[in-house]
């Protein structure tokens, strides 16, 4: 009955991909079919949800329900309350036949055991009555806010059964659909950089970065046919999401190497591969921080996709903290020690216990977070804070100066901070960029299952395991040989020449296993022409020689102030298609299309589309998914993809 049941509401994907983290058949069936943030299901035991499947009843059962009840009144007793009902739950909507009711429907459907769009809260939204629940915006709201027929929008969203236990004004709830329609995500503007001369400007210096966020907003977006606007588009974060061809290094931080390849004569790509080498620590001190505001109810099941896969990397004697932030902090679980998958269990229902509303004070949270890391810290071992959230902070210190000057202080403690932004709309991708950069920790974004199983499962060791901080990059052009290059992206990573070598300029961080990719655009030094320095009172003198460049990276121990430096000459070597630099090429191509740019050509992109075509087995395989899905956009215009047309405020989604 349970296979039928999970087959029938399409639960399948959830199933396996909890079995394959090492779950139990009645857990990962319990993780399938329920999601935390449900007052229904709190204080429930995973024996107590697997019980009500097995029953066939749609809803919990009354003797499930009863003894929910009694542990409730057990408190109540305890805590000298004097009235049960002061806390029991508010009656059902008219429309909704609740747990244990008679009318109740007996047949299984996946809107049975669906997560109620209904949650407690202290304060509504803007145009919903006070006193109400709140609802959380169904999918279809959020497809229609892409409508520009304002009366299909409106009669579609007013008879939806969705609002029919909601005792608000039709008025009110146009106006409160309206306001959605219109983006208020935030992030950082981006600025499209020129090619420099090498004779004048010879050092190219950059933060080189590990994060791979920018690509998981525009799959999202994609995967959800929602318009791009250009400055979610870092073009070196998404050429981190995919993987390479690559070498561990033997004994060094990273290994640096690079490959070439040219479109024509006078024009290469040099492409740049910083490896950072893998590190294997015997404990783990995890402190997971969750947003649990009310902008965070439409992204539970990948939330707690999440949540479990962290439980599931945990081994016996590693600490487990569970703290949960919305009007206020709550400590759900404080340095809780795993000794089996009995206490897994425990952590996962402590997880499902939770409720979701409220406002979103992420100051709060942040300072619990790291005083319960501090007072547990494992000398040697993974000591890390794992911030999910979208960013929304509005409560507590909301601006972004104010957070990355709270960061800066509490990183003294030797706690890194690493952030999952996780959202579709109001999402702030500036200030989760910032807090993770000042936190000393990696930012990703995850908005699918698919990209918990990359993000969260295969690439865990370098989200928790901090291997350096403050990396740096300095490439410096031979004038002789190369006439001109432009860095791919990179555009708000940029640093001075000189912050380079000043170790009070801070950078990013890389985990364990994780690397960059920079690409540059080169225009190649005519053979003959002598190279000028373009100054009035000096001249340019070179040494003669025939090398491209020098790749210098610059980085810290994770709990050092003091930098070491590696470095790789660059030859002039003959250009090549590796599967590597198709791969790129491919991104980079894509990346300018859905910023509305003009700096490929017709051509280009008919390379790119040649280049998907001659991948090899084991990029593709590596790739398959986001690649297909990323291929797309070679044929599409940019009409079709829904790309944010530039200079229009504000942007409509």
């Amino acid at each position: 009955m349970i296979e039928k049941l999970i087959r029938n509401m399409d639960r399948e994907p959830l199933y396996t991909y909890y079995k394959s983290l090492g779950y139990d058949h009645k857990t990962a069936v319990v993780l399938s079919m329920f999601t935390y943030g449900d007052y229904r299901y709190s204080h429930l035991s995973m024996d107590d949800l697997y019980e009500a499947l097995c029953s066939g009843d749609e809803y919990l059962p009354p003797e499930v329900l009863e003894r929910r009840r009694q542990r409730e009144r057990s408190v109540i007793r305890s805590a000298g309350i004097s009235s049960y009902a002061s806390i029991h739950e508010p009656p059902m909507p008219k429309c909704y036949k609740g747990a244990g009711s008679k009318s109740a429907p007996k047949t299984s459907s996946r809107k049975a055991f669906a997560p109620l769009p209904f949650t407690r809260k202290a304060s509504a939204p803007a145009g919903v009555k006070r006193g109400m629940r709140s609802f959380r915006m169904p999918s279809f709201f959020l497809n229609l806010m892409d409508s520009q027929d304002d009366e299909d929008f409106d009669e579609e969203v007013l008879e939806s059964p969705m609002l029919c236990s909601m005792a608000v004004d039709e008025a009110d709830i146009r106006s409160l659909i309206r306001k959605a329609r219109f983006a208020t995500d935030e992030y950082e503007p981006l600025e499209e950089k020129e090619a420099r001369r090498a004779a004048a400007e010879p050092t190219s210096t950059f933060r080189m970065t590990s994060n791979t966020a920018s690509a998981g907003v525009i799959l999202n977006q994609l995967r959800n046919g929602r318009r791009i606007d250009r400055s979610m588009v870092r073009i070196e974060e998404m050429l981190n999401y995919f993987h390479y061809e690559s070498e561990l290094p033997e004994t060094d931080m990273f290994r640096i190497s690079y490959e070439m390849m040219d479109t024509d004569p006078a024009k290469k790509y040099l492409y740049i591969h910083v490896q950072g080498r893998e590190e294997v620590r015997d404990r783990q001190n995890i402190i997971v921080l969750l947003d649990v505001s009310g902008s965070m109810s439409s992204n539970r099941e990948q939330t707690q996709a999440m949540v479990a896969t962290i439980i599931s990397k945990l081994g016996n004697g590693d600490k487990f903290s569970l703290v949960t932030y919305s009007t206020r902090d709550h400590v759900e679980l404080e340095a809780f020690t795993i000794n089996g998958p009995g206490d897994r269990i425990r952590a996962l229902e402590k997880l499902l216990s939770v409720e979701v509303d409220g406002y979103t004070n992420g100051s709060g949270g942040i300072e619990t977070a790291y005083r319960i890391g501090k007072e547990n810290y494992i000398p040697g071992g993974n000591n890390q804070v794992i911030l999910i959230t979208d960013g929304d902070l509005n409560f507590g210190i909301t601006d972004k100066g104010g957070l990355v000057e709270l960061i800066e202080q509490k990183k003294k403690d030797n706690l890194f901070l690493s952030v999952i932004g996780t959202g579709l709309m109001n999402y702030k991708d500036d200030k989760l960029e910032a807090l993770s950069k000042h936190g000393n920790g990696v930012y990703r974004t995850v908005n699918a299952f698919s990209d918990v199983k990359k993000s969260i499962d295969e690439e865990y060791a370098s989200l928790v395991n901090i291997i350096a901080k403050d990396v740096k990059a300095q490439v410096e052009f031979n004038p002789e040989v190369v006439e001109s290059y432009r860095l791919l992206g990179f555009e708000n990573r940029g640093l001075a020449r000189e912050d380079f070598a000043n170790d009070k300029v801070i950078s990013e961080p890389f985990g364990s296993g994780g690397y960059g990719v920079a690409v540059y655009e080169l225009k190649m030094k005519e053979e003959g022409v002598r190279a000028e320095s373009g100054l009035k009172y000096s001249r340019l003198v070179t040494t003669g020689s025939g090398e491209l460049g020098t790749v210098r990276i610059r980085y810290k121990e994770p709990l050092e102030n003091v930098s070491h430096e590696l470095e790789k000459v660059i030859e002039n070597t003959k250009a090549s298609f590796t599967d590597n630099l198709r791969l790129a090429f491919i991104v980079y191509v894509c990346a300018e299309k859905l910023r509305g740019s003009e700096k490929i050509s017709p051509e280009e992109t008919a390379l790119a589309r040649q280049f998907y075509g001659e991948l090899g087995n084991s990029i593709r395989e590596k790739n398959v998914a986001d690649l297909y899905k990323l291929a797309g956009i070679l044929d599409k215009s940019e009409e079709e993809l829904g790309i944010g047309i530039r200079n229009k405020e504000p942007f409509i989604w």
